[in-house]
């Protein structure tokens, strides 16, 4: 039996992209995760940021963080989606030790400047 593990990813969705197209893309990542029990312990929009440098032309992207649990096959699994998904212009996974479930240091700076 393959065990789970905690994950984190940073996907950075293009500015050009309906919202609805992005939220699409993101449920199906989720059900992806959770058909194969695994569970999404922390999901994220940080909105629309400034880039460092310039990708396909663009200086901003929409930001989604999502830590989850799961196995190494559905990990692959995501991988694969993500490759063929020409909204997403980057990506990043980042294996956690233990489930992430607290707002982010993005999310609680956006909390202090509303209040």
């Amino acid at each position: 039996m393959e065990t789970n593990r905690y994950y984190e990813l940073l996907l950075m969705f293009d500015v050009n992209q309906d919202d609805a197209e992005t939220a699409s893309t993101v449920d199906k990542y989720r059900s992806v995760i959770e058909s194969s029990g695994g569970s999404v312990d922390r999901y994220e929009d940080w909105g629309t940021l400034k880039m460092a440098y310039m990708i396909n032309k663009n200086n901003k992207a929409r930001y989604i963080l999502i830590n989850f649990e799961s196995s190494a096959k559905v990990l692959d699994e995501l991988v694969n989606l993500i490759k063929f998904n020409d909204s997403i212009i980057r990506h990043i996974f980042i294996t956690q030790n233990k489930k992430v479930t607290e707002a982010s240091i993005m999310m609680q700076s956006k909390e202090r400047v509303a209040s």
